[in-house]
């Protein structure tokens, strides 16, 4: 070969390494920074901790006896109450009298509750020109689970109770209100 043709040829080698260069750097590069990352990630310590929790909700039921706890009965609807109280225990009303009759409630859920008690005449079921006085008392204002409470429920008439009530009847509505608390 000619001095001219080795000197082209070398020429020409070294313009292809010279842009070989920058291709293998890029790619040195490349696998530097990828290596150093994966090792970084495979360097870094992952953990869980799980836990898991059961919830109910609680139960809530109040029941009522009228026959000194022999029998409970969920009485839970005002237009059809289940707990009657006999017609004897304020049958024949007189001017003066007081007569009281004594009632259960139970706590059949499993939370405490907070009670209050009430008692008023049925509008509708009334006839007395002058109501006798109701009264609740003795209402343990805190129940607890499966516990039970006895009451009284108290039917006052006034000592002047007017002759107009004569012959007339009455429903009392007794209600035992009870909110559920912790």
């Amino acid at each position: 070969m000619s001095d001219n043709t080795t000197e082209i040829t070398s020429r020409r080698e070294q313009r292809k390494a010279g842009k070989r260069r920058p291709i293998v750097a890029f790619g040195l590069a490349t696998l530097a920074v990828g290596g150093i990352g994966a090792a970084l990630t495979s360097a870094a310590w992952t953990d869980n901790v799980f836990f898991s929790a059961q919830a109910d909700a609680a139960t809530f039921d109040l029941e009522g006896s009228v026959d000194g706890g022999k029998t409970w009965t969920q009485s839970d609807n005002k237009e059809k109450i289940e707990l009657v109280v006999p017609a004897s225990e304020f049958a024949k009303l007189l001017p003066g009298e007081t007569r009281t009759v004594t009632l259960d409630v139970r706590n059949n859920g499993n939370v405490d509750a907070t009670l209050v008690g009430s008692a008023v005449w049925a509008d509708s079921q009334t006839t007395f020109a002058q109501d006798p006085k109701v009264a609740v008392s003795d209402l343990e204002t805190t129940l607890v689970p499966a516990g039970t409470d006895s009451f009284t429920l108290t039917v006052t008439t006034p000592d002047d109770w007017s002759t107009d009530n004569k012959g007339t009847a009455g429903v009392i509505i007794v209600t035992v209100s009870g909110e559920a608390t912790s």
